[in-house]
């Protein structure tokens, strides 16, 4: 009976301690490790004349929060560590600054071999503590040597020998080509390799927003929402940082606390730090002043205002680049002093949202509060992403706190070249279909591919689609009957080198019959029209005497001859039909042809009349 009451005893302890352990659920994130790589070639003297890169890796170390750690490298043909790597404090804050004005471009190579060898020498492992990055920033091709075949090896080892050991141990590397010629190809394989991001900057001018982009996913720092400038703090702030970008000629900023005083690079008390640029201000400031902040200066998309406190949100970590269709679980928590949030009349005043951007598409706002369950807020995202970059921002609110959180995901569409071709000299109209996969996104080795063509009427024919070669795929279709359109939609399954699953459904090919030679058309010329001889004589005549008109001297006077309507002679019953007169040319015509006849029989009396009057002797 004792055993039984020890029993029963332990079960209510173990009761007890449950609910307990789920409210003190640690949750501690890994320490950030960002590694910094510049390129200092002879060829940055024309594609970064400012020398933007410094003030662009100013701004990262600005950012970077203390107890992470970091390093900068330059590289040409030798690597340098310009700052070491340590553990990030206001010592190596001030190191990296002074050493950023070292940056330079007088190179004469371009050795990114021997910078990411050297920048991650010792991450030889994965360590889950640590969530490990590098930046990458270039603007040329791999440059060891004026030998070629030294630099394909160079550049060959780098993918076969180096990025299979940075994806090993989980080394994220971020790339930044700065040109139009430097190697898209080799950074981008670099990226995608180890789930990086990779960007292409055509402007010098863009590199301290990229820089931005690129350290908010090497280092997740905790952010309230600024909106129109307008932002608040609580108590549990012990420092923020702000971050500002200004225009061209633009107006010095000024930051306005809670209560109305105004703060300004010039006049600002003991525990405001304000590093200024050309166009950005860094502010940071300790133990600010709960309440509401306002921020006189441009409104900026990419201005920021990020904290240090015990009370932070944490999200789910999404990879930098998916397929199109991807969809993934998100999970979104708060943590104080690392411990999980669970206490149901706490989280009850809290709002939370997700709020998906894109480039080209209107935003998608979802609320989490109905998916909380246990201080855990879950959904699921991917559905309403659009090609290109996709941000997903976390917001919670309440009457005395706000924290934000932000991810960008480049979302590729269709991660093949597909060439589509009609074949000339065949028998029968034939088209044929290529597909080379991307395998820095698809594993080829798992990859299966159907069609289905579609005729104009809805006769459907299905097909597999082989593999033509070690890395293309094809599918010919033949005996399809001229001018007809006909169209093919393709399904694709297999893996991402991630070994996430795949299934793709690319936009519908139409097939048109461009080799389609019509007959020519027979022309019917028409029968000649055959006139009337007598309708042409009538046409030459009034052709031939049409005269003008000629007007009378008297017409401007009444006509005596003019005969009454009432005259008898003229009555009804003795009118004549208009219709059986002759044409007025043709009256005319024999009118002169009277005359003609007159004036010949006049003369010719007259020279007979001559000839009898004359003696007969006067002939002789």
């Amino acid at each position: 009976m004792l055993r039984f009451g020890k029993y029963v005893t332990l079960l209510m302890l173990l009761v007890l301690i449950m609910p307990m352990r789920q409210v003190y659920a640690t949750t501690t994130e890994p320490v950030s490790d960002v590694r910094i790589l510049i390129d200092v070639s002879g060829s940055m003297k024309k594609n970064d004349p400012k020398n933007l890169r410094s003030p662009a890796l100013r701004l990262i170390v600005g950012l970077l929060p203390e107890n992470s750690q970091s390093g900068v490298w330059t590289f040409g043909k030798y690597v340098n560590m310009l700052v070491p790597h340590r553990e990030v404090n206001d010592a190596w804050k001030l190191e990296a600054e002074r050493q950023s004005k070292k940056v330079h471009s007088y190179g004469l190579f371009t050795n990114i071999e021997q910078a990411l060898q050297k920048a991650t020498a010792s991450q030889k492992g994965d360590n889950p503590k640590y969530r490990r990055s590098v930046i990458l920033l270039s603007d040329g091709l791999v440059d060891v040597s004026t030998n070629s075949e030294t630099n394909d090896k160079s550049r060959q080892r780098i993918l076969d020998t180096i990025v299979p050991r940075l994806k090993k141990a989980n080394v994220v590397v971020h790339t930044v080509a700065l040109s139009d010629t430097a190697d898209h190809a080799l950074l981008r394989s670099i990226s995608l390799a180890t789930d990086g991001w990779y960007e292409q900057v055509d402007n010098a001018e863009e590199l301290q927003r990229v820089f931005l982009h690129l350290f908010e996913k090497a280092a997740k720092r905790d952010t309230v929402p600024l909106l129109d400038n307008n932002f608040k703090i609580d108590d549990s702030v012990s420092e923020m940082t702000l971050l500002i970008f200004r225009k061209e000629g633009s107006r010095e900023t000024i930051l306005l606390s809670p209560d109305q005083s105004s703060l300004t690079a010039e006049e600002r008390p003991n525990n405001v730090r304000w590093h200024n640029e050309n166009n950005y201000d860094l502010i940071t400031i300790d133990n600010p002043t709960a309440g509401a902040w306002q921020i006189d200066a441009d409104i900026d998309p990419d201005n920021r205002v990020m904290v240090v406190t015990d009370l932070k949100l944490q999200t789910s970590d999404l990879p930098n680049t998916i397929l199109i269709g991807e969809t993934f679980d998100f999970d979104a928590s708060l943590t104080e002093k690392s411990e999980l949030i669970v206490r149901q009349d706490f989280l009850s005043l809290v709002d939370a949202e997700l709020k998906e951007e894109s480039e080209i598409a209107d935003e998608v706002v979802t609320s989490m509060n109905d998916s909380q369950a246990e201080g855990l807020y879950r959904t699921h995202v991917g559905e309403t992403f659009q090609p290109g970059r996709n941000d997903v921002v976390v917001t919670f609110k309440s009457a005395t706190f706000e924290r934000q959180r932000r991810q960008s995901i480049y979302v590729v569409e269709t991660p093949f070249d597909i060439n589509v071709e009609q074949l000339e000299n065949t028998e029968t109209r034939t088209h044929r279909l290529s597909m080379k996969p991307d395998i820095d996104l698809i594993n080829a080795d798992k990859l299966s591919m159907t069609a289905m063509l579609t005729s104009e009427d809805g006769t459907e024919w299905s097909y597999d689609v082989m593999q033509s070669a070690e890395l293309e795929w094809q599918l010919t279709l033949a005996d399809l009957e001229d001018e007809k359109q006909y169209s093919v939609a393709l399904q694709i399954r297999g893996e991402t080198v991630k070994g996430r699953d795949l299934f793709l459904q690319p936009e519908v090919i139409v097939l048109e019959d461009e080799l389609f030679v019509p007959e020519p058309e027979v022309i019917e010329e028409p029968e000649p029209v055959i006139n009337d001889p007598e309708d042409e004589l009538v046409d030459n005549i009034e052709e031939e005497f049409v005269l003008d008109v000629v007007d009378d001297e008297m017409s401007g006077e009444e006509d005596l001859l003019a005969i009454d309507d009432n005259d008898e002679l003229f009555s009804d019953d003795s009118k004549v039909d208009t219709n059986d007169y002759l044409s007025p040319a043709i009256t005319l015509a024999i009118g002169n042809g009277i005359i003609l006849f007159l004036v010949v029989m006049a003369i010719f009396f007259w020279r007979r009349k001559s000839s009898a009057s004359q003696n007969p002797g006067d002939q002789l």
